[in-house]
């Protein structure tokens, strides 16, 4: 542009009115507030503490010797690695499907984005018990062009959270396509029971609709419950979409590769979405997760038990006040506890950051019920969790 030029006095054209309705999630806001401060300890978000398993990252370094890594892959995942799941999903699922009702995705996130945009109208409406995982809040808000899911709150005890299936019943209008679940939850931790999946189940057959199943946490289950997933009950397998990942069971969080498993009608319309979004899955991360899948289970159990530990060192340390309601999670590695005092809990998450060098994320970014809640991470270095939550205890006990 001439140094003269005139600039024009008439202001950039309006932005997307959808981009305007929503906000980046609460739990990256705090993870990036905290991160500007000096010595905060971060329990916000969740990002397993453990290093990938060598022979998984020795299996990715073999593919990029070989040259396998360096070119587009086909856009629903390597064949290797589809029926590698495939074969997960059968043992460990009771999904039976083949390799072409497999989508490889660059994780479960952009599963969740592609299946979202390939279901929802702007008119429709999707049920979301809560709390339940934020990201699934703002990516509906996107699909729906603004508006938000349709919240049915679970009922929530000391013993923990359980869904209310009149609620449901009583949310569900003409306009109604989609339900989806989190199991094992995130941020509640709770593993939906078989009676509970049965119930779901029987819902979106009465009613004709949806089920989207985020199961990213299936391999973090704790006290001998067990993880079930709806999409192995045949009745609703044709509507239904289950997602998983590699991310949490094998500490590869950045490798950024979901799978998703569903009929083949269905499959080909997401696939149409998916191939926009990021055109195929990152090669060299398809490679890693070949390896973690046939692999040795031994890590699995490992970090598990791991975790474990670390549940009960923050159920303990939480119990300790008289200030929370605190249930014990089921599984994933979190914990919801609910503050008896009411509070903005927004106002306190941003508090615990400047005036407590710890960040956790406020139970309201989850959806209604979430309201007066804190959710903590617990998946961090034992010495950065006993610290963490030492300074939380101390301050809800000194300030609340």
């Amino acid at each position: 542009m001439k140094q003269n030029a005139k600039i024009s006095s008439n202001p950039p054209r309006a932005l997307s009115s959808v981009v305007g309705s929503i906000e980046v999630s609460a739990i990256k806001q705090l993870e990036l507030y905290a991160l500007s401060k000096p010595d905060v300890v971060s329990l916000a978000q969740g990002t397993p503490s453990f290093f990938t398993p060598d022979h998984i990252k020795e299996a990715a370094t073999e593919a990029m010797k070989k040259g396998l890594t360096d070119k587009y892959t086909p856009g629903y995942g390597i064949e290797p690695l589809r029926v590698a799941i495939v074969e997960k999903l059968k043992k460990q699922n009771n999904i039976h499907v083949q390799p072409s009702q497999v989508m490889v995705t660059h994780g479960a996130i952009e599963a969740c984005m592609a299946v979202f945009m390939t279901l929802l109208n702007p008119n429709d409406e999707v049920l979301m018990p809560t709390p339940n995982y934020a990201s699934h809040v703002t990516q509906i808000k996107i699909a729906l062009l603004g508006r938000s899911p349709t919240y049915v709150p679970m009922d929530e005890t000391k013993d923990g959270w359980s869904i209310d299936l009149e609620k449901i019943k009583r949310a569900i209008t003409p306009n109604t396509k989609a339900i989806i679940i989190c199991n094992p939850s995130n941020p509640l931790g709770k593993i939906y029971s078989k009676e509970e999946l049965e119930a779901i189940a029987n819902i979106a057959i009465q009613h004709n609709l949806y089920i989207i199943a985020d199961e990213m946490y299936e391999d973090l289950v704790y006290d001998g419950k067990k993880h079930i997933s709806i999409g192995s009950f045949p009745e609703v397998f044709d509507r239904t979409i289950s997602i998983f990942g590699v991310s949490k069971s094998y500490a590869m969080t950045g490798w950024r590769i979901g799978y998703l498993a569903t009929s083949q009608e269905l499959f080909n319309q997401i696939f149409k979405i998916h191939d926009s979004l990021v055109t195929c899955p990152t090669a060299i991360s398809q490679y890693a997760a070949i390896a973690a899948l046939n692999g040795p289970k031994d890590v699995v159990w490992e970090f598990k038990k791991e975790y474990e530990k670390r549940r009960k060192i923050t159920v303990d340390a939480l119990k300790s006040t008289d200030k929370l309601q605190v249930s014990t999670p089921e599984g994933a590695y979190y914990i919801l506890p609910k503050i008896k005092k009411p509070v903005d809990d927004v106002a306190l998450a941003m508090e615990m950051v400047d005036k407590a060098g710890v960040a956790v994320v406020p139970g309201s970014a989850f959806g209604k019920g979430g309201e007066n809640h804190i959710r903590i991470a617990y998946g961090c270095e034992e010495e950065q969790l006993r610290k963490g939550l030492d300074r939380f205890v101390s301050y809800i006990n000194k300030h609340l």
